[in-house]
């Protein structure tokens, strides 16, 4: 069975395997049990899915499926033990193996037979393998902008000539070739050491970050316990017209240049800050804010702020121990002087949760150290205020019927706003090279950190329009 071949099958939609030995097993004690001959294969759209020709069944009957379908409560989720495993083994031997399988049962009318079909959200086979060292490939079968830098050479219209199909270079001490074929994106990953923990994750958010596009890998092998493993998903529901703008454009010299150091920060970054979670904190902000852009203008400049707010809250300065004592001991003493109030007894829980919100680090706080250190512009620090507020307190005329100023104003801060979401992340991932500046007329290259702003009116403004934040 050879891995690569079943994966340009099921690139084309066409994986179809009949499987002599197919069972589920419910996830509960005491749970159903159904088996028989079948098949899995696509459909037309890609999804996997299977049918069972029963010839087997434990501890199910139509009136007990019945009731346990029809047995939930509008609004709930279904309980895992509604769920079920699939293990099929197929007619080369092949076995293959999901979760999280919800069946659909139908019963002839002698109750005798019933057949089982459903989908399969991920399916996954394994071989042993003699690969010395860790192996990671992910397809994601979606045509991406990224810098190629490696040329190959093929026979066009019988003259012999070059094209750039595929990127090499190194992140995390591996070796990275990235190659374009059709509409596939092709991720090759090796390396000496081992991968961190969900690496193939964390290389899809990296894409999704330097390419500002979301992105879902569709087949992916990888060495896992002296085996080759292989898993092949479905495709997942996404948004199609996104307009999230790249933190470097790929019209831009600097995305050739810098496009995978860029990659490799990022890639780091959530490698390393990844803790028991699935996604990545702060690559989940961005996913949503670009996510965001597939709707109405006003959903676009939603998004990018709350996620603005979000990956500033990530930001951890340097603690001044002078004036944590000056604020402690301020609090020390508003809290003595309320304690003598007893007239306003009904009112003090309220006040002490105030005070104690005194000496916490807000976003716009930890926004004007980094406008001082020339990590973020206080340009787009004032636009992030301004939309903010537009969006979370409009007023009257903010609700008016727009006209094309209006359309043209908001586009700017939303542009703006995003730059600074991407200037936040790099001060995070430790990035420094050119960057595309979308909240200035022509989108020109940058580099970043940016020179320290002269203190001066800009920067005053910037703190005096966020007091109302």
């Amino acid at each position: 069975m050879d891995f690569a071949e079943i994966i340009d099958i099921f690139k084309q939609s066409a994986f179809d395997t009949d499987c002599k030995e197919m069972v589920l097993t419910q996830n509960k004690n005491g749970g159903a049990s159904l088996k028989g001959p079948g098949y899995i294969r696509q459909s037309a759209d890609g999804t996997l899915i299977f049918k069972i020709y029963v010839s087997e069944r434990e501890n199910i009957n139509p009136s007990d499926h019945i009731n346990e379908r029809f047995g939930g409560l509008p609004g709930k989720l279904l309980a895992d033990g509604r769920f079920y495993d699939l293990a099929a083994i197929g007619h080369d031997d092949t076995r293959w193996t999901a979760q999280r399988v919800l069946p659909s049962l139908s019963w002839d009318l002698s109750d005798s037979s019933v057949l089982v079909t459903g989908q399969i959200l991920t399916l996954h086979a394994r071989i042993p393998s003699t690969h010395p060292h860790p192996y990671l490939r992910l397809h994601f079968f979606q045509e991406y902008e990224v810098p190629l830098n490696r040329w190959t050479e093929i026979e066009l219209h019988g003259d012999r000539t070059k094209v750039r199909d595929r990127a090499e270079f190194e992140a995390l001490g591996a070796n990275f070739e990235v190659c374009k074929r059709g509409n596939d994106t092709i991720f090759e990953i090796r390396s000496e050491a081992d991968f961190p923990l969900a690496f193939h994750l964390r290389v899809q958010e990296a894409l999704q970050y330097l390419t500002a596009k979301p992105a879902n890998w569709r087949a992916r092998m990888e060495i896992e316990g002296g085996d080759l493993c292989l898993e092949l998903a479905s495709p997942l529901r996404r948004s199609e017209r996104t307009q999230f703008s790249p933190p470097l454009s790929p019209a831009s010299s600097g995305f050739h240049r810098s496009g995978w150091q860029l990659f490799a920060c990022f890639l780091a970054y959530v490698s390393a800050q990844t803790k028991n979670t699935h996604w990545n904190p702060i690559a989940y902000h961005l996913h949503n804010a670009c996510e965001a852009t597939a709707n109405s203008i006003d959903a676009w400049a939603m998004g990018c702020s709350v996620a603005v707010e979000a990956v500033a809250g990530a930001v951890q300065l340097d603690q001044d121990n002078e004036k944590a004592k000056r604020v402690t001991e301020l609090k020390i003493r508003m809290l003595r002087y309320l304690e003598a109030q007893i007239d306003f007894e009904d009112m003090m829980p309220r006040m002490k949760g105030l005070i104690g919100t005194l000496g916490q680090e807000r976003v716009q706080d930890k926004m004007y150290h980094l406008v001082a250190t020339g990590h973020v512009d206080p340009v787009y620090v004032k636009a992030w205020g301004r939309l903010r507020n537009r969006l979370v307190h409009p007023k009257i005329k903010d609700l008016r019927k727009p006209d094309s100023v209006d359309m043209q104003n908001l586009l700017d801060l939303i542009h703006q706003v995003e730059v600074l979401l991407r200037q936040i992340t790099f001060y995070l991932i430790d990035y420094t090279g050119p960057f595309t500046d979308y909240g200035t007329d022509g989108f020109p290259t940058k580099q970043y950190p940016m020179m320290p702003p002269v203190a001066g009116p800009l920067t005053e403004n910037v703190k005096q329009a966020d007091q109302g934040v």
